[in-house]
């Protein structure tokens, strides 16, 4: 009888063990899964682009934010002057811009590789905060420039 006793005791130690790894395998996995992701090169170029437009408007430099606009924009708006006009009565939250922020990944617009949709979100100079979707094209050298970008109502106050 020692021996069954014995084998017993095994198998509720290795249930035990077994039981154990389990929940220490799927702790694991849950931490995994929450650690965000490396974005990909398109997005964080992306991004780039849309934060050194958004400080170009902050520092009031004209020239630099119209360099970030795609060539399509730029004909539509033959000098930074004229760009910054437009800028300054459609868009004037995003020229004082507190804080900026991502939300997911950029999307390919359709089926246009080269086409990619940001969402953003800014909170202007009176606290309030903008939701942004930003239509970004990508040029022949593999740099990203702002097509667009639509401006959503204030929705929120930052506290």
């Amino acid at each position: 009888m020692p021996q069954a006793d014995a084998n017993r005791v095994l198998t509720r130690r290795d249930i035990g063990i077994l039981v154990l790894l389990g929940l220490a395998a799927a702790a694991t996995a849950l931490w995994q899964k929450a650690q965000p992701q490396p974005l990909p090169a398109d997005d964080i170029a992306i991004r780039a682009v849309i934060s050194e437009q958004v400080d170009a408007f902050r520092r009031g430099d004209d020239r630099a934010a119209y360099t970030y606009a795609a060539p399509d924009i730029q004909a539509q708006f033959s000098a930074p002057d004229d760009f910054m006009a437009m800028v300054k009565a459609h868009y004037k939250p995003v020229l004082n811009a507190h804080k900026l922020s991502f939300a997911a990944r950029s999307r390919n617009i359709q089926a246009h590789a080269d086409m990619r949709r940001q969402e953003a979100f800014i909170i202007d100079a009176g606290g309030l905060t903008h939701h942004l979707n930003y239509i970004m094209q990508k040029q022949p050298d593999g740099s990203w420039k702002i097509a667009g970008c639509q401006l959503l109502p204030a929705t929120l106050r930052d506290v």
